[in-house]
Parts: structure tokens; C-alpha cells; sequence
């Protein structure tokens, strides 16, 4: 028969030791119902040459096993190998440029028999694991090296309590692993040579060659299953954005769009620019997702296979292929957050932090008389008719000097900490800094909708910047520099 839960939940623990015993392994019971162990039992036995209880003194007698049947199940489940492999194998399927497809979920809808499932933090992630637990499976947390971020206690820690399980276990049964690492042979050698079956669940380019050689060894002991059939039926795709703050960096606009973003069009989207994304399809305000003409991509910012970095190679590229799609509609955020109506900002209400216009970074900062006494000393020989006016000062806000060495910073302009960086830098570097896109040519020249004043990139000679000779006046290509 199958094993349910209520067969794997502990039944009590030995007197002696306080081992967790369940009614699968060798147990012995008193007439007070104090439960020994079967290595207790064996100590007590080899030292003393006694059958009585460490507790009350009585005699011991075996508990009889449910049957003997090779029927009994135990899964366990090594759930980071099983998700980082699920998300290669959604990114292959969809023809992604990326390794991973990040927008890869667990569904947890259907039932499915009773295991363990070997997790590891950080990152913290309690409230998936208590979902697990709801549904009934143990869950062993454990944690990842500080120095690699490897989780190998995961790992042993499966191995030790297989061969703790089919060990001390008095009935036979089947050991269900869904991993695919090579470490896991001890443990199934240890099942093997205790005459258990042992079934291997995994993705196919996952199944380490360790694995399928011992496989081929022993054909009616040990099988090897593939999953890669069943990915649609244990995971799904969150097409929604649902974080925080909107990156601006791989952020693009479609305007006045007259479809519908369903996920049959994020899907084949997708595909076409061969890179994950997740839309957000309006503020909450709107109840009516019609009166939202706009929506907003958010591509992810996954590791790609050229092994090239996302924003600075294949986003432009991405835009520029929108840009083919959707003729005039397509916006980079910083260029679409400067011309949104300051009534229609962008805010998620309790979910984003509202966005500030660019007029409301760059104004100054008003306090009243009463805010001013109240920060600073009282101002001395005020007339009594101005004490008992309102009146308000404007101060600019005070920047802190981030400068701290005279010496010239040796990145020049290529320094990655930019204005905030505590070596000297010239004016026109800190310039770039404020215009940091001036040192790339405009894909669309004379045709761009933005034209040279508003336009990140560089459009003429003089409003480009060169990185070789760390000034403005020509680009790096055309740098008389050597």
C-alpha cells in the first residue's frame, strides 16, 4: 500500500537516546508504553544482557511492522537542484538568449504524496516554505556558505538521512530522490545493498553520468525518470511585475496600445526578442484596465549566454527591434516619467513608492519661520511686526562634498563610482558623469523623435564625449589620441 502521512509523522521517541521513532523502524515497547530503539535495545543487550525498560524497569517486547510489503514510499526532494535546472530547461524550451527564465514559479495547486524537501537560505523565503509545510511535507532548511554560496549540507544532509532511514528501517520499501547530483550515489548504494528500490526523478541534462552508469549496473533496482515532459504541469510563468520599484534601466514603454497584453502575446513576444520580461499594465487607480493606454516592460536581468552584460549589449538591441514593431509608440522610462502628466504620475499606490518629476528633484527646499526656529538658533534684532508675520525662507538644499582626495582618479572617466567618487575628477568628467550616454552615437540620428537637446546619446561632435582623452568635442572613435 502506499505510504500516507500519518505513516511518516513521528510516533514517539526512544526513552533512552530520544531518537524520533516512527512505526517503520524496530522498536521495542514496555508495558508502560515506553518506546526503546533498536540500537538501545542493542547496547542494553551487548552491556547488560538484560530485556528490560531504561525507564520503569519492565520487560521489552518487539513491536510487530505493518506488513512487509515492498510497497512503502519515501520522497525526498532537493528543491534548489530541481529549480535552478527547471529555469535552464523554461529558457531553452522558449528560445531565450538568457541561461535562466527568473519568471519560472512552482505551482502548488495539485496534491502530491507526502516527503521532505531540502531547501537552503539565504535568500529568507519562510512563506513558501510554509505553504509546503500546509500541504503536508517536511521541510529542512539549511544554509549556504558564506564563502561560495554552494549548498552542499543539503546535499549530505539527504544522504545521511537516507541511510538513517533504510538502516534502521524494518520493512523494505522504495526511496523516491528527485536530484540529479553525482552525491547522492551513497546513499543509493546504501538502499541497494539493503535490498530497496530506488527511483531517480530529474530533468535530463541534470542526471549527472555517475548516476546513469550505477543505473545501468542495476536495471531492476534503480530507475531513472525524466521530468522534462511534465515542466507545464508543475511550474507556470508569472508574466505580472509585481516588485517594489520599476529598474529604469530595462525599462520600455509601449504607448497607446490598441490590443490586449494577454499572456499569448507576452509568450510569443518573448520569444521573437528572445529575452524574459514581465508587464505592468497601469496604476491601480485606473479600475478600468481599458483607460491604461500604455504598458510597461520590464525585462529581466538574467545572465545571457554570450555571457555579455544585459543593459549595455542586448537591451539596446531589444529597442531597437520594438522600435521596428511599434513605430512611434516605443519610450525608454526616464524619457516617458519626464513627460507624463504630473496628475497621471506613476504610482502603484501602497505597492511602489510614488515617482518624482524631474521639476520636483530639482527644486529647491521651503521651510516656514516656524520650521526654521525650530532647526536653528533664533535669528537676533527682528523687528516685532516681522516676528508676528508669516514669512518663509528658501534655502538650497546642501550637498555633501564627496571629495576627500586632491589626487586624480586613475579610471578618469571610465570610473564606475562616478560623482561620488572621493578622487578628484575634471569638470568635463563630471560633466560625462551628469550625461553619462554622450559617449555613444544616437542610433537614429536625424530621425530621432527626441532630437539633440533631450536625447541621452550624442548627435554632433560637440555634445559627445570621448573616454580615451577623458574630454568632450568627438567620440572614441574618432579620438586623435593613440
Amino acid at each position: 500500500m502506499p505510504l500516507s502521512s500519518l505513516d511518516c509523522l513521528s510516533i514517539g521517541s526512544c526513552c533512552k537516546c530520544n531518537k524520533d521513532l516512527t512505526r517503520f523502524h524496530k522498536i521495542w515497547l514496555c508495558e508502560k508504553k515506553h518506546m526503546t530503539c533498536c540500537q538501545c535495545f542493542a547496547n542494553k543487550m551487548f552491556y547488560e544482557n538484560k530485556m528490560r525498560c531504561s525507564s520503569c524497569s519492565e520487560s521489552l517486547e518487539p513491536i510487530k511492522p505493518p506488513c512487509e510489503d515492498n510497497d512503502h514510499v519515501f520522497i525526498y526532494v532537493d528543491d534548489s537542484n530541481m529549480w535552478i535546472e527547471a529555469k535552464k530547461l523554461a529558457a531553452n524550451k522558449s528560445n531565450l538568449k538568457c541561461v535562466q527564465d527568473p519568471r519560472l514559479r512552482w505551482t502548488l495547486e495539485k496534491k502530491v504524496a507526502w516527503g521532505i524537501l531540502y531547501g537552503s537560505e539565504p535568500p529568507p523565503i519562510d512563506s513558501v516554505w510554509q505553504k509546503i509545510r500546509e500541504r503536508g511535507w517536511k521541510v529542512i532548511i539549511t544554509q549556504r556558505s558564506t564563502f561560495t554560496g554552494k549548498e552542499k549540507q543539503v546535499n549530505h544532509q539527504m544522504v545521511a538521512d537516507i541511510t538513517a532511514l533504510v538502516s534502521g528501517c524494518i520493512v523494505k520499501g522504495k526511496i523516491v530522490m528527485v536530484s540529479g547530483d553525482a552525491d547522492m550515489i551513497p546513499a543509493i548504494k546504501k538502499s541497494l545493498e539493503m535490498e530497496w528500490s530506488t527511483e531517480i526523478w530529474m530533468w535530463k541534462n541534470s542526471v549527472s553520468n555517475s548516476l546513469r552508469k550505477l543505473a545501468e549496473k542495476n536495471p531492476g533496482s534503480m530507475n531513472i525518470n525524466i521530468l522534462d515532459s511534465r515542466l507545464e504541469e508543475v511550474t507556470f510563468t508569472n508574466y505580472t511585475f509585481d516588485r517594489k520599484k520599476i529598474p529604469e534601466t530595462r525599462t520600455v514603454i509601449i504607448k497607446d496600445i490598441d490590443f490586449i497584453p494577454d499572456e499569448t502575446w507576452q509568450k510569443k513576444l518573448g520569444e521573437k526578442l528572445g529575452w524574459p520580461f514581465q508587464i505592468w499594465k497601469g496604476p491601480e487607480k485606473f479600475q478600468n484596465p481599458g483607460d491604461f493606454k500604455d504598458v510597461i516592460l520590464i525585462f529581466s536581468n538574467a545572465k545571457a549566454r554570450d555571457e555579455k552584460d544585459f543593459e549595455k549589449h542586448h537591451f539596446e538591441k531589444i529597442f531597437r527591434d520594438l522600435n521596428r514593431k511599434y513605430p512611434g509608440k516605443i519610450s525608454n522610462y526616464p524619457a516617458y516619467r519626464r513627460h507624463f502628466d504630473r496628475q497621471e504620475e506613476i504610482s502603484l499606490s501602497n505597492k511602489f513608492e510614488p515617482l518624482q518629476s524631474l521639476e520636483e528633484q530639482t527644486s529647491k527646499e521651503s521651510l516656514t519661520g516656524d520650521d526654521l526656529f525650530s532647526s536653528y538658533e533664533a535669528i537676533e534684532d527682528l523687528d516685532e511686526d516681522d516676528e508676528k508675520e508669516q514669512f518663509q525662507v528658501v534655502r538650497s538644499k546642501q550637498q555633501k562634498k564627496t571629495q576627500k582626495y586632491s589626487t586624480l582618479c586613475i579610471w578618469r572617466s571610465k570610473c564606475k563610482k562616478g560623482l561620488k567618487c572621493q578622487y578628484h575628477h575634471t569638470d568635463d568628467e563630471k560633466k560625462f558623469f551628469r550625461n553619462f550616454c554622450k559617449n555613444k552615437e544616437c542610433t537614429y540620428k536625424g530621425a530621432c523623435r527626441y532630437g539633440p537637446s533631450k536625447c541621452f546619446y550624442a548627435h554632433s561632435d560637440k555634445n559627445s564625449f570621448c573616454c580615451t582623452c577623458h574630454s568632450w568635442g568627438h567620440l572614441e572613435k574618432n579620438c586623435p589620441t593613440p
